[in-house]
Order: C-alpha cells, then sequence, then structure tokens
C-alpha cells in the first residue's frame, strides 16, 4: 500500500503532490520512525523532489525524526549533502540525540566517506572565517607575552598579502583542503608574525 513516504522514497514527485494537494501538512508528516518524506527524498537522492518539498510546500529541512536525524544525516552523496546545506539551508551543526552532528555520524558508520569529508569541510572553512579564526587550529600550542596596552595602539601592524591571499585560496577550495594544510599555514603565520617578533613586520603610527 502507498503513502506519501513510499512515494516520496520512489521520486515519484507526481504521487507526493497529490497527497499534498489532499492535505498539504503532510510534507512535515513522520511515520512511526519519525522519518518525513523530506527523510526519505533525501536518503534516496531525489534532489527535485527535495527541492520542491522544501521550497514550495513548506518543508522544514531540519526537521528530526525519532533519534534526532535531520535529512541531513541521511545522504549518501556529496550532490545531496551540498543541496541541503548550500541550497537549502540545512544545519550541519545540528546534532542528533547521541550529541553526534551529520558528519560525526556519517564518519562512525563509514559508509559514505566522501559525504563526511564534505561535511568536516564545511567545519574547516568555519573555523578560518569565524570570529576565532585568530586562533591556532587544534595541535598548535603558542606562547604569547603580553604587552602595554599603550604600546600596542602606537603600533599599527602591515598586512601580510601572502598569508591573507593564501588562506582565501584554501577557503574557496571547498573539500579539497585538509586540516594539515591549515594547520601549516596558520603555524608559518604564528612564527612569523609572534614567535619571531624581529621579523614581524609592522610601523609606528604616523
Amino acid at each position: 500500500m502507498s503513502n506519501i513516504w513510499i512515494a516520496a522514497s520512489d521520486g515519484n514527485t507526481s504521487q507526493v503532490l497529490s497527497y499534498l494537494s489532499t492535505n498539504p501538512s503532510l510534507v512535515n508528516a513522520k511515520d512511526e520512525n519519525g522519518y518525513t518524506p523530506i527523510h526519505a527524498a533525501a536518503s534516496y537522492g531525489h534532489l527535485d523532489l527535495l527541492r520542491d518539498l522544501i521550497r514550495n510546500h513548506g518543508g522544514d529541512v531540519n526537521l528530526r525524526d525519532d533519534d534526532g536525524d535531520t535529512p541531513l544525516f541521511t545522504a549518501e552523496t556529496v550532490e545531496v549533502a551540498k543541496c541541503l546545506v548550500e541550497e537549502l539551508g540545512a544545519d550541519w551543526e545540528a546534532k542528533n540525540d547521541s550529541g553526534l552532528t551529520a558528519a560525526e555520524a556519517i564518519s562512525e558508520d563509514d559508509s559514505y566517506p566522501l559525504v563526511a569529508e564534505y561535511l568536516q569541510t564545511l567545519a574547516s572553512q568555519a573555523a578560518i572565517l569565524s570570529s576565532d579564526a585568530g586562533a591556532p587550529p587544534a595541535g598548535i600550542a603558542v606562547n604569547l607575552t603580553s604587552i602595554d596596552q599603550s604600546a600596542a595602539e602606537d603600533l599599527e601592524p602591515v598586512v601580510d598579502e601572502e598569508f591573507k591571499r593564501r588562506i582565501e585560496e584554501l577557503a574557496s577550495r571547498p573539500g579539497e583542503f585538509s586540516q594539515d594544510e591549515l594547520r601549516q599555514l596558520v603555524t608559518e603565520a604564528v612564527h612569523k608574525h609572534i614567535l619571531e617578533p624581529e621579523e614581524r613586520s609592522v610601523r609606528a603610527k604616523e
């Protein structure tokens, strides 16, 4: 016997829309396991149906099933994960009832390593672009010597354009750079601008 969840799993858009025309609330309806038509469309990679459910029928891209998994947790291909995150606004940082993000859950399952790698890359990019981007990545310890505030105000750092360019280059390559690349780049910057003050390029304010 067919229902909206089976129709969504099969990618039968016309049948899904027929159910919704009768009862629009079915777009976010859960079956006995808390599974929604959105979870089904995402799991089976029906991207056009997935977009339609979210954009045109009020589907909640972050709706959770009975385990706390959002549709992103069901992604089996990078294409589906990218659609959910980059097009439809899925929260890739959301955690399920086990306290795992989609990246962690998929990585732990070890079934779809490329999807896990893509989601882990989002976390790496966020670390670069966040307000705490100045903090070194895990594995890098830095001891900073405090300086007098008034003295600090008399100094104006010269922007290291090469470092800035390399950071922007890494950030523009989703899914291609690793934590090792990021760690190496930040290590170079730390040594150049903090641990080797005699080589640090600063000038006094006019």
